[in-house]
């Protein structure tokens, strides 16, 4: 663990595509008191449509306006010029917590996750579900995670080496176990 402070109040969840994100952001947010803010249910509309970049910079804009509140989400690159709704994001937050487990995990973790919600049909985001085309397509959340697996973490190793990022809490969970460990370890919000 890189980190042993807490989260502040404003919690950006970073990791490769099956790195646990989502799980991560709303143990915090329920955890904390925070709101849980999902950026999977921003970025896409319905029969997995992308939404349009002034409207997921608008809802941003709005959601990260609150005192408190948790995000789960990949900021795009290094450079954030390209992509205003994730330096919206990063400007606002004040706690970078980045899932940097092993590719085996990952890998692991988003072929059980998808394969499992195209059997459940569980509804995603928008009504939205797995089926058998979006888990076999070039784009599928699958085959993102084994192609954006090494960039992203050289990505996230250097914004966590960046000087500009000095004033946040940049805590890097290395391992399932790890993330195991810390949720619990962190103390209930005071009332």
């Amino acid at each position: 663990m890189t980190s042993a402070l807490p989260p502040g109040r404003r919690i950006c969840v970073i990791g490769t595509s099956g790195a646990g994100k989502t799980f991560v952001a709303e143990a915090l947010a329920e955890k904390l008191g925070l709101t849980y803010i999902c950026n999977d249910a921003v970025i896409w509309r319905p029969n997995w449509q992308p939404a349009r970049r002034d409207e997921v910079y608008a809802e941003l804009d709005a959601a990260t306006r609150a005192e408190g509140w948790t995000f789960d989400g990949n900021l795009s690159s290094p450079d954030l010029t390209r992509r205003p709704e994730d330096a919206l994001v990063l400007e606002r937050c004040d706690t970078l917590v980045w899932l940097d487990l092993p590719r085996w995990q990952v890998h692991g973790q988003v072929i059980r996750r998808t394969v499992g919600r195209l059997l459940s049909q569980e509804p995603l985001w928008h009504g939205n579900r797995e089926s058998l085309r979006t888990l076999l397509w070039r784009e599928s959340i699958i085959w993102w995670s084994i192609r954006s697996f090494g960039r992203r973490r050289r990505d996230y190793a250097a914004l966590f080496r960046d000087p500009q990022q000095a004033h946040r809490r940049l805590i890097r969970l290395r391992s399932r176990r790890e993330v195991d460990a810390w949720l619990p370890s962190l103390p209930a919000p005071s009332l």
